[in-house]
């Protein structure tokens, strides 16, 4: 896994920020205003930070994406997690990526585990674990090349893509909801041939991922614990609705329900993140759970971090798709 980085200090003390409700961090530090590949003219962090609306997006935020991570929906009828996730999203990009007259480029088993270990998310044995259940459950078949019959080609099916657009939709409605105009409109209405074309040129920006990911030190262990982002956000959603309110375990059951995890794996979360110094507790029994001001920034900075990857790869998306022909990667049936 690589090296974490912790998250921006925040104003106030975290006592002020748990049991007063005041969700007011500083300003974003001067590196978050830097872009993630310096010749992407896309939005910043820092930028999406200080938008005015940003708080209140969070709620959407959640809401949007979280609807694509129930155990219902999500591929394989698995719980998610961060390096499912991520790996869901390589074979997509790479396959979309494949020129078959390059074998460099070819969607194979070793060059997602190369994707993988960019990402730091994921080991080998955990790869090919998700492989085997995305073929059983029809999100993936694999295809013998002509002119290799030794190799494995990794191919999406239409099942697949298609949970796959509703998931970018979610994530580049949030954005639109941010900057209507011109707005996200190719994103956001799951166009066919942006999708592709957005997967394509992802590819490039894997290894930004990966850094991006050590750079949210706090938040890094909670991706890597199932459902562990958002049992951090639904404290601060609750807050947010009522400084006042006792939080208790009993708030997330309905995580439990929708995304096939315990109860007692919540409160290991809960726990983790008490310890971690993300959240304060009141008595005996995780009762009375509030965000410190460190944790509401590592939260905030997790999300203006993705969206400003999304926004990064739109523009990146639409200037290929300006300058290229139309091209299919082809898919499973």
């Amino acid at each position: 896994m690589p090296k974490t980085s912790g998250s921006l200090q925040v104003a106030g003390t975290d006592a002020a920020v748990a049991r007063e409700g005041r969700f007011v961090p500083s300003p974003p530090a001067p590196s978050q205003f830097q872009r993630f590949l310096p010749e992407i003219a896309h939005r910043t962090s820092g930028e999406i930070l200080i938008h005015p609306d940003f708080h209140r997006m969070r709620r959407r935020y959640i809401a949007a994406t979280m609807a694509c991570y129930e155990i219902a929906t999500f591929p394989g009828g698995w719980q998610s997690a961060a390096y499912r996730v991520a790996i869901i999203s390589a074979i997509i990009c790479l396959h979309a990526a494949w020129d078959p007259a390059d074998r460099a480029t070819w969607p194979t088993l070793a060059r997602l585990k190369e994707a993988g270990a960019s990402f730091g998310l994921s080991s080998p044995r955990q790869i090919d674990d998700l492989i085997a259940r995305l073929v059983e459950t029809g999100h993936v078949v694999l295809e013998r090349p002509a002119a290799d019959g030794r190799l494995r080609l990794l191919v999406p099916t239409e099942k697949l893509l298609a949970w796959d657009r509703v998931l970018l939709s979610a994530y580049y409605g949030v954005l639109q909801e941010l900057y209507p105009d011109p707005g996200y409109g190719p994103a956001v209405t799951r166009d066919p041939a942006f999708h592709l074309t957005q997967r394509r040129v992802s590819v490039g920006t894997f290894d930004v991922i990966g850094r991006f990911i050590a750079q949210n030190g706090d938040i890094v262990p909670f991706l890597q614990m199932y459902q562990g982002f958002q049992v951090l956000v639904r404290v601060i959603l609750l807050r947010e609705e009522d400084a006042q309110a006792a939080i208790r375990e009993s708030d997330f059951s309905d995580i439990v329900a929708r995304f096939g995890v315990s109860r007692s794996h919540v409160r290991n979360i809960l726990t983790a993140a008490e310890a971690g110094g993300l959240l304060t507790s009141a008595g005996r029994g995780l009762k009375d759970l509030a965000p410190t001001a460190r944790g509401l920034a590592a939260v905030d900075r997790f999300i203006a971090d993705t969206l400003a990857s999304h926004d990064m790869t739109y523009r990146m998306a639409l200037a290929s798709l300006a300058a290229e022909p139309a091209r299919s990667a082809g898919t499973a049936s």
